[in-house]
C-alpha cells in the first residue's frame, strides 16, 4: 500500500489528499434554452458550486441543428441546444471564462464545440490558452455502450485524437478527453470490466498519438477519466483505488511515462443514474448520498451527484440545489474531508483493491487476446459480454412500485418543471453559408489534416453546427475509405 501521493496513488493523488485540495463539486445542467442554462449555472454558482458541467441535447450530440426533421421532439430535452456559436456565448454570458472551470459532455460533435468555445472566449476578451475544463470526446465508448456516434469508428477516433493534438499545442489547461469506463458500466458492465475499459481506452487514445509523433509525457498529463459510483460504498471506494493503481503501474510499465503526471489517474465521478428509482423519488436523496461517500472515500477528483428527479425528468432547480448541498455537507460538516487517506491499512479494503484490480487486468488480458481494443469493437465481442452482464444486474427495490401514476411525490416533481423550457419543440436560429469556411473543413477532414483550425474559422463566421458536421462527412467521403486514426 502506497502512502498518499506516493506512487502507484491508490492511496491518493496528493499528499494532503482533501484537506489541501477538494474535490471540485459540478452539478450537470443543460436546460432547452442557452438563456435558461445559463441562470441555471448562475443559480449553482451562486451557491458554491466550484466548476460548471454542461449538458447538450441530443441533436446537438448528433450534430443536427435545432430546425432539422430529424430533431424534432429532441430539441432541448436532455439538455441545451447549441447550433452557433452565438448560443455558447449566450450560455457562458456573464460569466468568467477565465477563473471557471467548464466540463463539456459532449462527444461526436467536440470538435466543432471546441470551436465555438475557443470563439466565445476570444470574443468575450479571454485567451483561449487560460481556458479550463474538459471535453469529455471519447468516441470509442461510444461505439461501445452508447451509440450517439455521427461517423464510423475509424474517422471518430481520428476526430477525437484532432481534439487532443490541438489543445496539448494551444490548451495547456483543458482535459481534452475524458475516458470513460462508467458508461459501460451503466450499460451492464461490472465493476472489474469498468476499470479496464477505462484504462485500454487510455491506452488506444495514447497509441493513436504516440503515432501522430507525440511522446507519452506529452499527452498523458491532460487525459482525464469518468467512471461512475454504485451503492456498494467500500466496494466503490476499492474500485477508484484499484483503477488509479493499475494506471500508474501500466502507465510506467508499458509506456515508460516518467512524469509523474502522466501516471496519475485524474478521476470525475457521476453517481449512477442506473441506481435511481422513478417511484418515491425522494429516496434518491439518500441513494445519491452514499454514491457521493464512496466516491469521496475513494479520493476522486471531481464529482457530480444526480438530481433526486433525475429518472423522471431533467433536474428541476430543488433536485440541483439539493445535489450541490449534498457534496457541501459531506465537504463542510463532515469529517470525511479532514483526513488524507481514511480507508488506508484496512485489510477488508486491501482485499477488494487486490480483487478489482486483478480481474480487471484479467479483462486488459483479454482484450489483447482479441487483438485489441479497435478489433473488439469492431467485432462486438466487447458489446456482447456487456449485454450478457446486464441480464443479470439489478436496479434499485426500496420503494420501487409499478403504481407510479399515484405517487404524489412524482405528481408534485411533474408540477414544478423548470418554468420556460418546453423541450422537443424544434427552434428557429441565425447562421450564415460560410461556403468557403466550409470548405476548408472538407479539405482537411480529405486530406487528414487536424480538422480544428478551419473549424474555428468558421464557428467564427458564425457557420452552424450541422453545416460543420456535414463538410466534415463531405470531406470523409472525398477521401474514400482508409484507416484513419493515426498519421
Amino acid at each position: 500500500m502506497s502512502s498518499p501521493g506516493t506512487f502507484p496513488y491508490d492511496a491518493g493523488l496528493h499528499a494532503g489528499g482533501y484537506t489541501t485540495r477538494p474535490w471540485t463539486i459540478r452539478q450537470l445542467a443543460g436546460l432547452g434554452d442557452p438563456a435558461d442554462t445559463n441562470a441555471r449555472f448562475r443559480y449553482l454558482l451562486e451557491r458554491g458550486e466550484t466548476g460548471l458541467s454542461l449538458a447538450f441535447d441530443l441533436p446537438t450530440q448528433m450534430g443536427l441543428d435545432p430546425d432539422a426533421p430529424l430533431a424534432d421532439g429532441e430539441v432541448g430535452r436532455s439538455g441545451v441546444s447549441i447550433a452557433t456559436v452565438d448560443d455558447l456565448a449566450a450560455v457562458f454570458d456573464g460569466i468568467p471564462l477565465d477563473s471557471v472551470s467548464v466540463s463539456m459532455t459532449i462527444n461526436a460533435t467536440a470538435p466543432v464545440l471546441l470551436a465555438m468555445w475557443i470563439v466565445t472566449a476570444e470574443e468575450s476578451g479571454v485567451d483561449p490558452r487560460v481556458l479550463r475544463g474538459t471535453l469529455q470526446n471519447e468516441m470509442l465508448k461510444e461505439h461501445l455502450a452508447r451509440n450517439a456516434y455521427v461517423f464510423e469508428l475509424d474517422d471518430s477516433f481520428r476526430f477525437s485524437l484532432d481534439v487532443i493534438e490541438y489543445c496539448v499545442r494551444h490548451l495547456p489547461k483543458v482535459n481534452p478527453v475524458s475516458i470513460s469506463g462508467g458508461h459501460a458500466r451503466e450499460a451492464g458492465a461490472d465493476r472489474p470490466l469498468e476499470v479496464a475499459l477505462g484504462i485500454a481506452d487510455a491506452e488506444q487514445y495514447l497509441h493513436g498519438m504516440l503515432a501522430r509523433g507525440f511522446s507519452v509525457d506529452e499527452v498523458a498529463p491532460q487525459f482525464s477519466f469518468i467512471y461512475g459510483a454504485h451503492l456498494e460504498v467500500l466496494r466503490e471506494a476499492a474500485k477508484f483505488r484499484a483503477a488509479r493503481r493499475l494506471y500508474a503501474r501500466r502507465m510506467a510499465e508499458i509506456f515508460g511515462a516518467r512524469n509523474e503526471r502522466s501516471q496519475r489517474m485524474r478521476i470525475q465521478v457521476n453517481t449512477f443514474g442506473s441506481a435511481l428509482a422513478a417511484s418515491e423519488p425522494l429516496n434518491n436523496i439518500a441513494r445519491t448520498t452514499l454514491q457521493a461517500v464512496a466516491a469521496v472515500l475513494g479520493g476522486v477528483q471531481s464529482l457530480h451527484v444526480c438530481g433526486f428527479d433525475e429518472a423522471v425528468q431533467t433536474p428541476g432547480r430543488l433536485a440541483a440545489r439539493v445535489g450541490l448541498r449534498v457534496q457541501q455537507i459531506l465537504l463542510h460538516e463532515t469529517d470525511l474531508a479532514r483526513h488524507a487517506d481514511i480507508l488506508g491499512g484496512s485489510p477488508a479494503v486491501e482485499r477488494l483493491v487486490d480483487e478489482i484490480e486483478g480481474e480487471a487486468l484479467g479483462w486488459l488480458d483479454r482484450i489483447a487476446e482479441q487483438g485489441g481494443l479497435m478489433a473488439c469493437l469492431r467485432t462486438g465481442w466487447l458489446e456482447r459480454e456487456i449485454e450478457e452482464m446486464a441480464y443479470r444486474s439489478t436496479g434499485p427495490t426500496v420503494g420501487v412500485t409499478d403504481a407510479e401514476r399515484s405517487d404524489p411525490e412524482l405528481e408534485l416533481l411533474r408540477s414544478q418543471r423548470a418554468s420556460g423550457v418546453v423541450p422537443g419543440r424544434r427552434r428557429a436560429f441565425t447562421h450564415r453559408p460560410c461556403p468557403a469556411e466550409l470548405a476548408r473543413i472538407s479539405r482537411a477532414a480529405r486530406d487528414g489534416d487536424n480538422v480544428l483550425p478551419p473549424l474555428i474559422d468558421a464557428a467564427r463566421a458564425r457557420a452552424s453546427l450541422a453545416r460543420m458536421v456535414s463538410a466534415l462527412g463531405a470531406g470523409i467521403a472525398a477521401r474514400g475509405p482508409k484507416d484513419s486514426g493515426g498519421r
